[in-house]
């Protein structure tokens, strides 16, 4: 079991170190450390009972004993920016007496468009560890997500036009990728029965890429006479390739016990993380790249009515606006700018100690943020606990600053949640946990600035499983009612993440434009995108089971070209599936297998255009389809572990007269 662990703990520190960001929910933070607390709505300063809980308090770890968490999760954030009026795409503005310009400013538009941003799910995970080294002192290490903020759309609102040239291309992606991982390394202290206190170094990595920003380089290119650049190096504001920062912060814990255990006081202060900077992109965020996370404190209280009944809150206060690549306000209304219209982001009135990548320069206009979590959990048996939370954070994004808040939408609020743990033996836990970020959308007033009105949506769903070897329980609030251990032998649940090909797409796409707007000459498709999947089967024995499952294939783009009058059009289409398979295996080795599997799939296809002309004329046309086909697929899988096997597949799936392959690596685990 050690080797094994050991095996799955290495598999997983390497997911860590490689995994793609998702956009966060508490502002540009995670909400809570470890799919047990996500469970409980992310609380966690005054009750972990894991080891993923130190990086929310480090104090909690007086309380885990001895064992090591790993986990995975799967992050689903859907995500929808539109610019000026969402209608269309302006081009170009004449000024009489003045001339013909690229941008929009002196309109009460700007920029137009709408876009939806791809690779909608990503892979989470975490580890962590903690042992008593006496009764007194603890020490413990986690390596969890911390935050980020990804978006890439296919569709790029900041594009305009130069004469004949776009700068750049309105097909051309849009998007930012942030991942931040922390890693804390603790030291605990049991003062008495009562009272403990935990410190934790908490080191960070961060790791941060734009692209399709060129508007931003360039706007000193051929700006009329009087307007400046809105950057202080254009060279270094986006497509520079991804860029890492590393630094450390401390953080502080304390926890004390009140009215015979029943009660539980946590407090917690978070330092700022000093990061080196981003130096390929030093056009971009203020203070020349600097990054830093911001420093953060607060309090939290577990009531315990009953043994195997608790309720816990925590409010935590993050300082934001501290950080000046998130505090400083970005185009909006800003007051004391010289402009008779009091805009900061008119160019031609624009500060110059505000431009990108300056000390004071402009910023996503975070307001400091506090977060209110919520989490009740009851020990149905001795096996078995079930979790309920509810978290909430008020948009830290002010109205008016929502410019570049289209980057990085981090503008949920409510957050709902449920959770279990279940025991599978004295050495095993199991915990999932679901979390639902319902939309919160926001448009800024049309103002005067880069993009005029601004729109951002988003909204989330959050799927997490932890394996837990216990070694020393430490503190549980199992229920005192027996229950035998389940059988789950031949269940398992997985997931699959890689690529889709969706054959014929020129064609079908060609056809659905043609049908709605006429004529078309189809410039580029792209036929493929991110694909992933999750299932569950059954083995009846070793050599037949049934698997069913859900699979989104992401999306599929095509860009062509219209006529009377000449417009641009950018088509896309949503497709996934549900199924359902007969599965035969063979066993090779005693940890390799081959299989294949054939079954139905009801799926669906929907298929949207936008188009654009240079005078702002626009078109749209949707087409939802749905039915019933065959797929078919082959595979491999092999046992990392007695429970756990990696599998790959290649699967074909029918939808209507489209044929679509996925291509996946993935995790089973059997249960």
């Amino acid at each position: 079991m050690k080797h094994s662990a050991f095996r799955l703990a290495a598999l997983t520190a390497a997911l860590i170190l490689t995994y793609e960001p998702a956009q966060a929910t508490n502002g540009p933070l995670m909400p809570g450390f470890g799919y047990r607390a996500v469970g409980m709505g992310g609380v966690g300063i005054a009750y972990g009972r894991d080891s993923l809980s130190q990086a929310a308090n480090p104090a909690n770890i007086v309380n885990t004993g001895m064992r090591a968490d790993i986990g995975v999760g799967i992050f689903n954030a859907e995500r929808h920016a539109c610019t000026g009026t969402g209608t269309g795409l302006i081009r170009s503005v004449t000024i009489p007496g003045v001339g013909t310009f690229y941008p929009s400013w002196f309109t009460s538009l700007g920029f137009d468009g709408c876009s939806e941003s791809d690779n909608k799910y990503y892979v989470m995970p975490e580890m962590g560890m903690t042992m008593p080294l006496t009764e007194q002192l603890h020490v413990g290490m986690a390596f969890v997500p911390y935050g980020g903020g990804g978006t890439s759309y296919p569709y790029n609102f900041f594009s305009w036009e130069t004469g004949t040239v776009d700068t750049p291309s309105a097909d051309k992606k849009l998007g930012v990728d942030l991942m931040i991982l922390q890693a804390p390394v603790t030291v605990a202290y049991r003062i008495n029965d009562n009272h403990s206190v935990g410190a934790s170094l908490a080191f960070a990595a961060s790791r941060f890429r734009a692209f399709g920003l060129d508007a931003f380089a360039a706007f000193d290119d051929t700006a009329p006479s009087g307007v400046t650049t809105i950057t202080s190096d254009p060279a270094h504001v986006t497509n520079q390739g991804f860029d890492y920062a590393y630094g450390a912060g401390v953080k502080l814990g304390y926890l004390g016990e009140f009215l015979d255990n029943k009660l539980t006081v946590g407090l917690v202060y978070n330092s700022r993380t000093y990061m080196t900077k981003f130096d390929k992109y030093r056009g971009l965020f203020a203070q020349q790249g600097d990054f830093d996370l911001p420093e953060s404190y607060g309090i939290g209280l577990a009531i315990k009515p009953i043994k195997n009944l608790v309720l816990a809150v925590d409010v935590l206060h993050v300082k934001f606006s501290d950080i000046a690549a998130l505090g400083n306000r970005g185009p909006g209304t800003f007051p004391g700018t010289t402009s008779a219209t009091n805009l900061q982001g008119l160019p031609s009135h624009l500060d110059k100690s505000k431009e990108l990548g300056n000390d004071n320069g402009m910023g996503f206009g975070f307001k400091d943020q506090t977060i209110y979590k919520l989490g009740v959990q009851y020990g149905v048996n001795q096996r078995l606990q079930v979790r309920a939370g509810y978290n909430y954070g008020k948009n830290p994004i002010p109205d008016d600053q929502l410019t570049f808040a289209t980057l990085a939408p981090a503008n949920t609020e409510e957050h709902y949640s449920l959770g279990f743990t279940y025991k599978a033996s004295e050495e095993l836990e199991i915990t999932g946990a679901y979390m639902y970020v319902p939309s919160n959308p926001q448009r800024s007033p049309l103002q005067q600035n880069i993009v005029g009105a601004a729109t951002i949506d988003m909204h989330q769903n959050i799927f997490g499983v932890t394996l837990g070897w216990v070694l020393d329980p430490g503190k549980t609030e199992y229920g005192d009612a027996p229950m035998d251990a389940l059988d789950p032998t031949g269940i398992y649940m997985g997931f699959g993440i890689g690529q889709s090909k969706n054959n014929d797409w020129e064609r079908y796409s060609t056809d659905f434009v043609n049908s709605s707007f006429g004529s078309s000459s189809p410039a580029s498709a792209d036929k493929r995108s991110l694909g992933f999947k999750v299932f569950g089967g059954y083995q009846f024995s070793k050599y037949f089971g049934v698997e069913g499952g859900f699979v989104d294939f992401n999306d599929n783009k095509a860009y062509g070209t219209l006529t009377g009058p000449a417009r641009t059009v950018y088509t896309t289409a949503e497709n996934d599936a549900w199924t359902l398979a007969a599965v035969g295996t063979l066993p090779v080795t005693k940890r390799v297998s081959v299989f294949a599997k054939v079954g139905a799939s009801s799926w669906s296809s929907n298929l949207k255009t936008i188009s654009a002309t240079a005078t702002g004329k626009t078109a749209s046309k949707t087409k939802g389809t749905d039915g019933y086909d065959v797929f078919y697929g082959l595979g491999a899988s092999y046992a990392l572990i007695d429970n756990v096997d990696l599998r790959a597949e290649v699967e074909r799936y029918k939808f209507d007269n489209l044929d679509i392959d996925l291509m996946t690596a993935g995790l089973a685990v059997k249960f």
